[in-house]
């Protein structure tokens, strides 16, 4: 799925979380997919423990931040 599209690269992947339906065990959220810039492909998966209710936007923030570190966006 397009997550996102701008002139310079498009980010396609799929976000996910699995676990224990209770509210003390962490549920184990991923967000997997490829970004496309240029003719370059760049796959990533990112996992993180999803403790509270803010915690499922951050798996995206954080793949946005590793790709501007990497100097990709």
């Amino acid at each position: 799925m397009i997550m996102e599209k701008t002139p310079d690269y498009t980010i396609r992947g799929k976000t996910g979380w699995a676990g224990v339906a209770d509210d003390v065990t962490p549920k184990i959220g991923w967000y997997v997919g490829y970004l496309e810039k240029g003719k370059n492909v760049y796959f990533f998966a990112t996992n993180i423990d999803i403790r509270n209710e803010k915690d499922p936007v951050a798996r995206l923030e954080l793949t946005r931040r590793c790709f501007k570190d990497l100097a990709l966006l």
